[in-house]
Order: structure tokens, then sequence, then C-alpha cells
């Protein structure tokens, strides 16, 4: 049953006195705000804020605590709610993975609703009514694919954009404009996009904002958070920290809010200050991208690999990891010659590996935070052919404190952990064992503003201790924090260095836009 308020028809949502408790403890502490129409709110907060519990909140997948209350363009809403409820209410929902079935047609990813069917239960599926809808939506947001393209060829990029025009395509039957009446909750859209594909996403985002589009707007990016909201909703230890305009916000000011306190950098001497020897070379390394690479880390550096979609980045990283084979080349580990057939060959010679893909590749969601910490090092706590359980448990205890795991609790599940926690257990057995060399991938791929800051002063540390480090990244921002010397690829071929005061973002952007020069 709805009820009409006097709520402001400016309002496109409000929420009053919600709470959620699980087992005694509130993951959200009477939280009241409301998200204007035709704006943009960003929802923020660290992981572990309540973000996600607000989210499943929304959707009906949570009930909340007696007593809070929700307005939906100014109808109040009895709680509790089903899916099925906030569907009507023009609720939509875009997480990350953005829900598309990838051995469907983008037309039938649309059509999980009986607008299309024929009158009667059984009636069928008008395919010429479903795809004229579908491509007039389509239209809408600028994408030129057909409505029969399957989603599976699609790119990351333009699934989201596909995700993104779903929500909305049922706004014309209001009448009332042309995005006026649907809420959509984007969370993380472009935390596994690159870096040039995201602009698309958020110039995206801005026209639909123009036309009268209404989003809650969930990301740890804060300088998308700057570009696109209208105001900041800020959610810490359950709580409403901040419910703000956004106006004048630097991004660091952001960041400042979001995680309580100003955040530090750890200091780590220049490679000029410590002169390492090369831990590892390559000399015309080549493969399916990469063409005649020729590449060098020293002990105690951190060496940034960028470059556009396509440059042979991951590709590069696979190869020193043993996890691909070169076609040609040759590698060295000091003046030793290296070559790996399988990762476990490079971690046997000192080389080891933090995946792109972290829940994918990097741990075993089910298991707890010991067993991933000493995944493939149990030799190191055997004796005599015998796992000596004491010896592992002291060592990954060991481990998680120095690589500042939390909560404190080996017997925890990697899947309960935030994805700033997973990612520092898989940096823990990947650097925690010795070794000479670590390569990383995206190291600081959907992790908050606080999991990223810690997860780099762990970077800086493990190089300053002598750990020659390789990081494969799209976020220009996180080689100027990070790295002694960038190299960029194009089109799998090394084609320009950026050194000192030449790492910078827009200088980067430059280099990889083959518009600049090389350092």
């Amino acid at each position: 049953m709805e009820t009409v308020t006097s709520s402001s028809a400016t309002e496109a949502l409000r929420i009053t006195g919600l709470s959620k408790t699980f087992a005694g403890q509130k993951a959200l502490d009477d939280v009241s705000f409301a998200v204007p129409r035709g704006k943009i709110t960003a929802l923020l907060g660290m992981n572990g804020s309540g973000k996600s519990t607000l989210i499943k909140v929304l959707a009906g997948v949570y009930q909340p605590d007696p007593g809070a209350s929700l307005l939906v363009g100014g109808a109040e809403v009895t709680l509790p709610m089903t899916p099925e409820a906030a569907h009507r209410q023009g609720l939509r929902f875009l997480h990350q993975d953005v829900g598309l079935v990838d051995s469907l047609s983008i037309a039938d990813n649309f059509a999980f609703v009986d607008k299309f069917r024929a009158p009667g239960i059984l009636g069928p599926i008008s395919v010429r009514r479903q795809h004229d809808h579908v491509a007039a939506t389509l239209a809408k947001f600028g994408i030129s694919a057909h409505p029969s393209t399957l989603v599976g060829k699609l790119n990351p990029t333009l699934r989201t954009m596909i995700g993104l025009a779903r929500a909305f395509q049922d706004e014309e039957e209001v009448g009332t404009g042309a995005f006026a009446r649907n809420v959509v909750v984007l969370d993380e859209p472009t935390a596994s996009l690159p870096a040039h594909e995201v602009d698309t996403i958020l110039t995206s985002l801005e026209e639909l904002k123009a036309n009268g589009g209404t989003v809650i707007y969930v990301s740890h990016r804060t300088e998308e958070v700057k570009r696109l909201a209208d105001q900041l909703v800020i959610l810490r230890d359950g709580k409403l920290v901040a419910d703000e305009p956004t106006g004048d916000l630097s991004v660091d000011d952001i960041v400042t809010r979001v995680v309580g306190k100003k955040l530090e950098k750890t200091r780590i001497p220049r490679p000029s200050e410590r002169e390492g020897k090369v831990a590892l070379s390559a000399q015309g390394l080549s493969g399916p991208r990469l063409r005649e690479v020729d590449f060098q880390v020293r002990s105690g550096e951190i060496v940034g690999v960028a470059g556009l979609v396509g440059c042979g980045r991951s590709e590069l990283i696979r190869m020193l990891a043993g996890a691909q084979v070169p076609a040609s080349g040759v590698m060295r580990m000091g003046r030793q010659a290296y070559t790996p057939k399988s990762p476990a060959d490079a971690i046997a010679a000192g080389v080891a590996c933090v995946p792109q893909e972290r829940r994918r590749e990097g741990v075993v969601l089910p298991m707890s935070v010991k067993e991933n910490i000493t995944l493939g090092r149990l030799r190191s706590f055997t004796a005599n052919g015998t796992l000596r359980g004491k010896r592992e448990t002291s060592g990954a205890n060991d481990l998680m404190e120095r690589f500042s795991v939390k909560p404190r609790d080996l017997s925890r599940v990697v899947g309960l952990l935030s994805g700033g926690n997973q990612q520092k257990v898989v940096v823990a057995r990947a650097a925690g064992y010795g070794g000479t060399v670590l390569l990383l991938d995206e190291p600081t791929q959907g992790v908050d503003a606080l999991a990223k800051q810690e997860i780099a002063n762990i970077i800086r540390q493990l190089a300053s201790d002598g750990l020659a480090v390789v990081l494969a990244s799209t976020d220009f921002e996180e080689f100027v924090g990070l790295c002694d010397r960038v190299v960029i690829l194009d089109r799998g071929r090394l084609v320009a260095t950026a050194e000192g005061d030449d790492i910078n973002e827009e200088h980067l952007a430059l280099l990889c836009a083959r518009t600049g020069k090389a350092a």
C-alpha cells in the first residue's frame, strides 16, 4: 500500500530513521537523507560502512528494523518491501558485474518482463515490438549495437552502458520527461574499466542527469564523485556522517570526509638513494600482444607499466609470472637465465604475482584467511613431510599483522572480508615469504580510499626493504604516488619511459595517447 504524502516533488526518494541489525550489531544506525530528483547523489563510505546494506534494503533484499520509513516520489512505501515492490517503485540497481546474461542477446536481456508478451498467459513474445523498443532505448543512450547482438561479445564498457539503458527502458510509459521516474543505484560501475573508457560512462551519466535522470552513485573513485555528484551522502560505521552539496569540495576534502582523517603517505628512498642491482630483466620478449620488449627492474625499485587497452600490459605481467610462455625473447634473474613454465616455477625462483582478477584468481572465497595466506606455501611450515599446524598458524598470524589484514581473525572466511582486506591477503601471500620480485596487476582496483592508501604504503615499504616491484595499472594517480619509473606500452611495444617529475597524470596520459614525447 502506498500513501501520498506532502514530500516535495523535487525529492525522488527519502529515507528516515533507517536501521538494520545483524546478530545484535547495527550495520545501519538511524540513517536519514533525501535524494533530489534529476541529480546525482554519491553514496560514499569505506568498506564496512553500511553502503551495501543500505542498497539491499532499498532493493528489498534486506528488511529494515522497525521504525524506518521510505518515500519514493512523494509516496510512502509500506515496509518491509519485496524486490518486486522495489522494481514497481522504479528503483533500479546496476552492480559492477552488471547482471547481464552473456548467452542472450541485448534484446532478450531487456525482456525479463512481460511487456512484449501477447495477451494470454502463454502468449508468444512479439520479437518486432521487443526489438523496436530496445533499439529506441539504446538510441537514447547513444548505443549503436544491434538488439540481436549477443551480450557475451560486448566489451565491459558497452555492457555497462547496456545495463544503464535497461534500467531506464520503461521511462517512456510515464510521460513525465525523458528519464523522470526511475532511480538507478550504480554500485562501482567503473571499477573494472580501463581509465580511458571510464569517460564514456561518466559522460553518459552527465547526459542522463541533464535529461532528468536520478542516480545514486557508489564509488571509491573520488575524482569521479567530484565530477559527477551534486551531493554527498557519507556513511561511517553504519552512521550518517555527512549529507551536503559537493559544491567547492576538493577531492582531498571528499577523501577526508569518507575516511574521517587525512591520509598520510610513507616516504621511501628514490632510486638515486639506493642504486639497486638489476633483479629481473627481459630482452626481446614477444607473444600474441608483445613485440620485442626490453625491460628491467632493480632491487628496491617500483616500475610502473602503463598503456591503453590491448597494449600488452597484463601479458607482460603473465610472462614475468610464469603464467604465459613467451613466443621469443629471454629473461634473467640477475645474471641467471629465468625460464619459468608455470607460476610455481616463478615462485621457486623468487617471483610472486598479485593477479588482476582478485576474486577469480587471487583468493579462494570459501576458505579462511589462514588457508589463503598459506596457500601454495605449505612447505614453509612442513618438517619431515608433516605439516606443522602451530607453525602454520603462527606464520599466518605474523603475516596478517604485518600486512594489516582486518579483522584479526585467521578463521574468518575470506569471502566475508572487504575487497581491500581480501587484496591484502593476496599481497601477504605473494610478498610475505621472501622472494626478489613482486608483480602487481591493478593492485588497488575496487578498494576504498583507506585500503588503497594502506596497500600503497605496504608497496612502498616492500620496495624500501629491497624488493623489486613491477606495477601494471590503468590508474595514473597510482603511478604518481608510487613509481620511480613508468614504461609505456603501445600495441605491444615499449614506446616511452617517464621518470622523476615527468611521472604526472597529464604527461602519462599524453604518452599513452602517443601525443607526448618520451621522457
